[in-house]
């Protein structure tokens, strides 16, 4: 009877280590605001509503991570959207392609060697222009009203069937390459993705390069080409923030874009002032040249939740029909005006 008490002893203990070594964490965002849309293209019209992840999409996630012995961990990350205004057109998952689990849904392996992520994930180029973007590309000021999104579509910053390497930090300097299937039967480069990112970050300074390529539904070229470079210099009290991408479609002479993004987060009053100004240049022979304008104030009420304000105003030229939207909304007008609150858990 002590034998098995102690052999009882001996397992619980054993299966107390296991369980600290692997962990799971629920986390997720709700974010609800007013929007008020105006100048809608053709008819000037205005739009008011309440809409749901204004400043980054209301989600519910799960991340976890087991430690394997030797320095080797599995991981992996599970993250839905939701809507926390309506369920008008239910099932509505509000971002990610509107299915569940379509934010991310990735597992890995991560090491000394860095880490091998494969699933549904963001592109290394997104990344690197979310990470510049003052608004980060969310409320009405955010990059992606006029720069293409850099991912599996131009509005989805988000990489299908897709396998990336990260590297380890290595003195401020990292990387990332990453592949997409296209996974066509009998054309294995039909619809694929292909990318990388370079970055360094240490002390007041960030610098990245972005890379991502959509291959054509036939495989013969480029459907889509992003490139972008730029950086963020924290002075203490505010950034300058600098961003500059060229978009390319492939063999179709309609789409040859430079665009670039100039702004500034201020800490002011107790909360952070955000502004930029795009400028987009199509140089093709449609011209549709455009600008944008974005302001906004964040202001935190604890650790968890904040409430927001955000501007902005396109101007468009020669035909373009650019509209100003958020994190989650293409937007219905040329002007928007945001204001709501978020809480993460």
């Amino acid at each position: 009877m002590k034998k098995s008490l102690l052999a009882l002893a001996v397992l619980g203990a054993f299966a107390g280590a296991a369980l600290a070594q692997s962990s799971v964490t629920v986390y997720g965002k709700v974010d609800v605001g007013g929007v008020l849309d105006s100048g809608a293209i053709g008819t000037g019209a205005k739009s008011v509503r309440i809409s749901s992840g204004v400043s980054g999409g209301s989600r519910l996630g799960f991340r976890g991570v087991e430690d394997l012995g030797g320095g080797l961990q599995a991981k992996f990350q599970a993250e839905t959207g939701f809507c926390a205004d309506s369920n008008a057109g239910a099932p509505n998952f509000c971002t990610g392609g509107n299915n569940f689990m379509g934010r991310q849904a990735w597992v890995g392996l991560a090491g000394g060697f860095g880490s091998t992520q494969l699933g549904r994930q963001y592109t290394p180029a997104f990344i690197n222009l979310t990470t510049i973007d003052p608004f980060g590309t969310g409320y009405a000021g955010q990059t992606t009203n006029l720069f293409d999104a850099a991912g599996s579509s131009a509005a989805n910053p988000r990489f299908n069937n897709a396998v990336i390497y990260s590297t380890p930090s290595m003195g401020g300097f990292s990387g990332s390459l990453a592949y997409g299937a296209g996974e066509t039967t009998g054309n294995w480069k039909a619809g694929r993705g292909t990318g990388f990112s370079a970055s360094y970050s240490g002390g007041p300074v960030y610098v990245g390069l972005g890379y991502h390529n959509v291959e054509n539904a036939a495989g013969t070229a480029s459907a889509r080409k992003n490139t972008n470079i730029g950086g963020v210099y924290n002075f203490g009290v505010a950034t300058a923030n600098f961003i500059y991408q060229t978009t390319k479609n492939g063999p179709q002479p309609y789409l040859d874009v430079a665009d670039y993004m100039i702004g500034t987060t201020v800490k002011l009053g107790g909360g952070s002032l955000m502004a930029s100004y795009i400028k987009h240049n199509d140089k093709s022979v449609l011209n549709h040249d455009a600008s944008q304008l974005g302001v906004g104030y964040n202001y935190a009420l604890s650790k968890r939740t904040s409430i927001y304000t955000a501007f902005a105003k396109i101007s468009n030229k020669n035909g373009a029909t650019f509209t100003v939207g958020n994190a989650t909304e293409a937007g219905t007008g040329n002007k928007a005006l945001n204001l709501g609150v978020v809480h993460n858990f």
